[in-house]
């Protein structure tokens, strides 16, 4: 009995600690600013195949706007005309003693306003949560949306937060590929504070309405390919009211527009309660203006608000009243760090792995931000922020599943529909066990919740669904199965490596691309290792990358993207995953080597190319039941309905290829790079331009080798560069390994220029041949291999030459008196050479071999048998005196090797531009109703842009144009750069019009080059 006593008595005092620090947390939020309308910020989510506008208000899609649920992105298919998430509880006003229902909301419209002064009695966003120059909420792809400093009442954050990511899983932690957050509360709704109601839900804050709701919202996409289809909405709901909430309701009000704004009055709903989810879809499957066949939209419970008060295993997991704020991991399933030497203390020095236990921040040492221990971080115990405990464990709550659904007419605007507006409506319809799914082929509304269940005064529940797409009612369960066993793993989702930033330089007919090798730096915290594998060079003519998804599963649905080049690591993973989707398989690649550079010379000007560079991880065959595909980072182009790019991720890139300019010289490198200036090596030096813009001029560059072991059995090891300019050395590169020698492997990028070396092995006959006079015996030349202890392939060229009549040399070792010398070209000196009389005739004849003698501290070395054999030719000739046989040898790279090269910068020759005006020309010409170049425009109405450009154009010039008669109705002003000598113009006039249909004259005016006129027609 006394044990029991004390149980309890702990209990009660954990308990008592936890509510005094939870209460000390809940006057840190009522210390913020009241939500307010003045900071709603609009932003759209493209961080996989989904495309939405959302804002931070809580609405996600917003009608009649595009795009809303538009999937796949780039394609103009809408889903959604709108959703929001809403909670509803019951409260007893303190006026009139009645049971009220407020609804705590936001929306587009319908919703309850102050008939006076016309305030929205709306949720609204909280301030400080997002960079106040941004008009879009914080984006974790964006860094300049995001607050200047993290608001301090945010748990576990101090100033080492600023500057980095506010993640899920912790400081700078960005495991989605594309997360938001923002928070937003019910303080402007003062419908119930009024007279007969006077329900003020924080007496020490009367000014504040509503329920006294505070809601942390966040929005996660994952570009892999099995969650491409999904995006994770992820509520917290805080009470930071004086009341306890003992009947609460958390639900998705939705407007459903499955097809568009032109086809939505034929949508269908159900739902399933044992996938927890709602979905609509249209009726006869087919959408304007194309007759595009339509697909499915689910809205799917993951984690419903939990029960931890009421004895019951609500989610019949084994445990019961589990919940995220009692200080316990309940499901055992938090790691401490790994304790290797079992001294008991987590030793960083000699890496032991943290595991879960990664301290407050969330972050350890594998991190790019990591900066060292936190609180907590290899302790041993469960701190508040890591992975797998209280509020980053799902399972650490006893959740109640999807109870309620109804649909209705869109229409009905009235008081008993259940728009926002209607309060006590929205409570009746989300009662428990409410399920009304009768009306079809209708433009429709749908409200879902789940409850009820207890929020108790100063408690935090959560919340969390998924918009799931899917191209019929089969594939949306797929991604609803998908979606559940992620947000089972706590979104702990295997996550790419870390993104690369890719450059991009457009060239004549050319584009030349470089990125840097941060992804090879990855470690994947939840597979726990380091698991970067290779980069996919992706190129599209549209920004989504939809005309390179090409590669189908075994139902035809397209999976994976097809790139221009991929380069993977040498380590034996490589070909077709064994894991698969349907079917289809990610190729891992071909053991090729890693290159940081590639040169596109497929394109054509005038176009323009959308790039991606995204690395790949290795995915784990072996992972659970039935492993893991590899995952591959976002390639994020966000480009609006007119066609103009919005944004551009770091590993992405858009270009334009085009002729230089008129008189533009490109870069040159100076010096003979096809052999070293000094040394034995024969291998190959190969030097790209990369960035004609930064090659420098006057500089000078010297790549020398180190090599190990002792001459002549040597090996190179690596290679060095320096760079001088104007008398002043710096090193480029120092020791990069020899690993990374291989045919087009290039170095990182310097000043414009990457080079790439080509390693010769020993022992290899390069060339061979009579190089003086017109013998045409055959000459066979390889290693000697008649002395195992004796033989080396001796790393030299050598000339054998025949003597002029009574002239004759003496072999070492047999003596006998030949006509011939031999001489090692490589080191300028003659050599021994030792004939072996194969017909015993007691001198050299055909049919004998001559073996080159070298000397290793005075010991000899038998180094290349040259055979002289009479060929089958029936006539021959046999050497004469003064023929001379050469051949050439492969070898490495030795100590002190060499090459040299210099740089010339781009310059432009104004002579050359005079030369080069009537190549001035404007394409298409004629111009005839539309260019292939054009944007694209996604707009339903209207024509788009159109464009035509005038190329080979002056650095600096003036274009004006006229029509036949001689009126002038556009100026053109070209000052873009010598490597771009195109520019380009809309067709639209100088009062705003569009170019009329005819012939026009065009002036080309470059001052101190010259003029030139032509003229283009416009055909209708």
């Amino acid at each position: 009995m006394k044990n029991k006593i004390l149980i309890f008595i702990t209990l009660l005092f954990v308990s008592n600690i936890i509510f005094s620090q939870t209460a000390e947390q809940i006057q840190k939020y009522l210390k913020e600013p009241m939500g307010d309308k003045t900071y709603r910020k609009k932003g759209i989510m493209d961080g996989n195949l989904i495309r939405t506008l959302f804002s931070n208000d809580g609405q996600v899609g917003y009608w009649p706007d595009r795009p809303s649920g538009e999937w796949p992105k780039g394609t103009g298919h809408n889903y959604l005309d709108g959703c929001t998430p809403i909670v509803t509880a019951s409260v007893l006003a303190p006026m009139n003693k009645q049971i009220i229902h407020p609804a705590q909301t936001s929306y587009r419209e319908e919703v309850d306003f102050n008939p006076t002064t016309n305030e929205l009695w709306v949720m609204e966003p909280v301030p400080g949560y997002a960079s106040a120059g941004s008009e879009q909420p914080a984006i974790s792809t964006k860094p300049k949306t995001w607050p200047q400093q993290w608001p301090r009442s945010l748990p576990n954050t101090d100033p080492t937060w600023d500057g980095f990511w506010y993640g899920y899983f912790g400081r700078g932690v960005q495991n989605a590929d594309f997360e938001t957050f923002y928070v937003i509360d019910d303080s402007r709704d003062q419908e119930f504070m009024r007279v007969p109601y006077g329900y003020i839900p924080i007496a020490a804050n009367p000014e504040r309405g509503g329920l006294g709701i505070r809601e942390e919202v966040r929005g996660f996409q994952w570009s892999h390919v099995l969650a491409e289809d999904i995006i994770f909405w992820h509520y917290d709901i805080v009470n930071m009211s004086d009341a306890n909430y003992d009947t609460t309701y958390f639900g998705f009000y939705c407007d459903t527009g499955v097809g568009g704004v032109d086809d939505n009055g034929d949508d269908n709903a159900s739902y399933n309660t044992k996938l927890d989810i709602a979905y609509a879809f249209d009726a006869d499957g087919i959408a304007p203006p194309d007759n595009w066949k339509t697909g499915y939209v689910g809205y799917a419970f993951l984690e419903s608000p939990g029960n931890g008060f009421n004895g019951i295993d609500d989610d019949e997991d084994g445990m019961i009243d589990e919940r995220r704020d009692d200080g316990i991991d309940n499901d055992n399933d938090w790691q401490s760090f790994t304790d290797l030497n079992k001294n008991g203390k987590w030793d960083p020095d000699e890496n032991e792995p943290l595991n879960d236990d990664l301290g407050k921040d969330g972050v350890g040492p594998y991190d790019p931000q990591y900066t060292g221990p936190d609180e907590g971080e290899g302790d041993g115990k469960p701190t508040p922020g890591e992975p797998n405990f209280d509020a980053t464990d799902k399972d650490e709550s006893d959740q109640i599943g999807l109870t309620s659904l109804v649909i209705e007419r869109l229409s009905n605007k009235g008081p008993s529909a259940i728009w926002p507006k209607n309060d006590e409506v929205i409570w009746r319809k989300m009662n428990y066990g409410s399920f009304d799914t009768s009306l079809t082929k209708s433009n429709i509304q749908i409200l879902f919740g789940s409850g009820p269940f207890p929020l108790k005064l100063y408690r935090r529940e959560r919340f969390s669904v998924a918009l799931v797409f899917g191209s019929d009612y089969e594939d949306m369960v797929f991604n609803k199965e998908t979606v559940q066993s992620i947000y089972n793993a706590n979104y702990n989702f295997s996550k790419p490596p870390l993104k690369p930033t890719l450059t991009a330089i457009p060239g004549d007919k050319k584009v030349f691309l470089y990125w840097d090798n941060i992804a090879e730096k990855s470690y994947d915290n939840f597979l726990r290792k380091f698991d970067f594998e290779g980069y996919l060079l992706y190129r599209s003519q549209e920004p989504e990358f939809n005309d390179i998804k090409v590669i189908t599963d075994s139902k035809g649905e397209a999976k994976y993207w097809k790139p221009i080049a991929q380069f993977d690591l040498k380590d034996g993973i490589k070909g077709p995953d064994p894991i698969g989707i349907n079917g289809a398989h990610f190729w891992r690649g071909s053991d090729t080597g890693l290159q940081h550079s590639f040169v596109d010379t497929t394109v054509v000007n005038g176009s323009t190319y959308y790039y991606a560079l995204v690395a790949y991880d290795q995915g784990d065959p072996n992972f659970g039941t039935k492993g893991l595909i590899p995952t591959e980072t976002t390639k994020i182009i966000t480009q609006d309905f007119s066609g103009s790019i919005r944004f551009v991720d770091i590993n992405c890139a858009v270009v334009t290829p085009n002729a230089p300019s008129a008189g533009y010289k490109p870069p040159q490198v100076l010096g003979d790079i096809s052999k070293v200036k000094q040394g034995v090596g024969t291998g190959k030096l190969n030097l790209v331009v990369l960035d004609p813009r930064q090659v420098q001029e006057g500089a000078t560059y010297k790549v020398s080798f180190q090599s190990g072991g002792t001459f002549p059995t040597y090996k190179t090891t690596s290679y060095s560069v320096t760079k001088t300019v104007n008398g002043k050395q710096e090193t480029v590169f120092a020791k990069v390994d020899s690993s990374q020698f291989s045919k087009g492997q290039f170095s990182a990028p310097f000043d414009g220029l990457v080079l790439s070396v080509s390693l010769d092995t020993m022992g290899t006959v390069k060339t061979k041949g009579f190089v003086k006079g017109y013998s045409n015996i055959d000459i066979l030349v390889a290693p000697d291999k008649s002395s195992p202890t004796r033989n080396v392939a001796w790393p030299a060229d050598y000339e054998i030459e025949w003597l002029p009549d009574g002239q004759t040399y003496t072999t070492p070792f047999q003596k006998l008196a030949v006509p011939i010398k031999g001489r090692n070209i490589t080191e300028g000196r003659d050599c021994d050479l030792e004939v072996f009389d194969n017909d015993k005739d007691g001198k050299l004849s055909m049919g004998d071999d001559i073996v080159i003698i070298e000397y290793v501290n005075n010991q000899f070395r038998l180094t290349w048998r040259v055979q002289l054999r009479i060929p089958a030719a029936p006539m021959w000739a046999a050497p004469r005196a003064g023929d001379v046989f050469r051949f050439t040898t492969s070898r490495p790279f030795k100590e002190g090797d060499y090459f040299e090269f210099s740089t010339k910068g781009a310059m432009v020759d104004p002579e050359l531009a005079k030369n080069s005006l009537n190549k001035i020309a404007v394409v298409p010409n004629p111009y005839i109703s539309a260019n292939a170049w054009e944007k694209r425009n996604l707009n339903q109405t209207g024509r788009g842009e159109r464009r035509l450009d005038f190329i080979h154009l002056p650095v600096q010039c003036t274009i004006r144009i006229y029509t036949i008669s001689g009126q002038l109705i556009k100026t053109l002003e070209k000052s873009n750069g010598a490597e771009d000598g195109t520019l380009s113009w809309n067709l639209v006039t100088e009062d705003g019009t569009d170019l009329a249909y005819g012939l026009y004259i065009y002036h080309v005016d470059a001052p101190g080059i010259g003029e030139y006129i032509g003229k283009f027609a416009i055909i209708k």
